[in-house]
């Protein structure tokens, strides 16, 4: 037994386990909102207002026996179903600034305040809207959820004004770096909790056989078995 390798592996384990305690702590408590808003966004679909009630009723008798035109979107977004062109139209059109939006939407937040322009203050900007299609169009502004700068937004709302391809790819590319950024951190969490745990065995108990094995050797021997290899 070599006590070199096993400081060596114990100041490894302090490295990896109070450096990415931090940040994993952070990361863990932010993927039940995470979660939450993705069941929200997948909650909404063909239940949810396309316009002001009035107009939504006879938008449902039409529908009935006519074929609502899509704008294709793209399945790697994961929404629960394809966008309404109409809908689309909607709200990219709605002739309130980006500006006005921040102006009069909630000061519920610090980056609100600075004038940030907010999804709840582009919700309430478009609150006749279809609900799927006003979260669509904000993630298209923004790699963020939930936040986006005002000049940024209505540079972005105008161009999509214009071209609804440049909108859709402009959305996908957004999703795809949200999703990937999720998998880097959920690589790098794992990362840090196989790094830790075998720095932390061979520094106290290396010679515990359940290494050789693990994870089963938590059964066989047994955790319960490692204080008799503890040094």
């Amino acid at each position: 037994m070599d006590m070199s390798d096993i400081e060596s592996a114990r100041k490894l384990f302090y490295l990896w386990f109070f450096g990415g305690s931090g940040g994993g702590g952070i990361a863990i408590a932010a993927f039940p909102e995470m979660y939450k808003r993705f069941v929200d966004m997948r909650s909404l679909g063909s239940s949810s207002s396309s316009s002001s009630s009035s107009s939504n009723k006879s938008d449902r008798k039409n529908n009935n026996n006519d074929n609502v035109e899509t704008i294709g979107l793209s399945p790697l977004c994961l929404y629960p179903e394809d966008l309404k062109l109409k809908d689309v139209q909607k709200v990219l059109n709605n002739p309130v600034t980006v500006e006005k939006m921040v102006n009069l939407g909630p000061k519920d937040s610090f980056w609100a305040e600075r004038g940030y322009l907010r999804f709840e203050a582009f919700k309430a900007a478009n609150r006749d809207a279809n609900p799927l299609v006003v979260r669509a169009v904000f993630d298209a502004l923004t790699a963020s959820t939930s936040t986006v700068e005002p000049d940024i937004a209505q540079k972005r709302l105008d161009l999509f004004r214009e071209d609804l391809m440049l909108f859709k790819n402009t959305l996908l590319w957004n999703k795809l770096q949200g999703y990937s950024a999720i998998a880097l951190l959920l690589f790098l969490l794992g990362l840090a909790v196989t790094v830790s745990l075998e720095s932390l065995a061979a520094g106290w108990f290396p010679d515990w056989p359940g290494r050789d094995n693990f994870p089963l050797g938590l059964i066989d021997p047994g955790v319960w078995t490692i204080s008799d290899y503890w040094i």
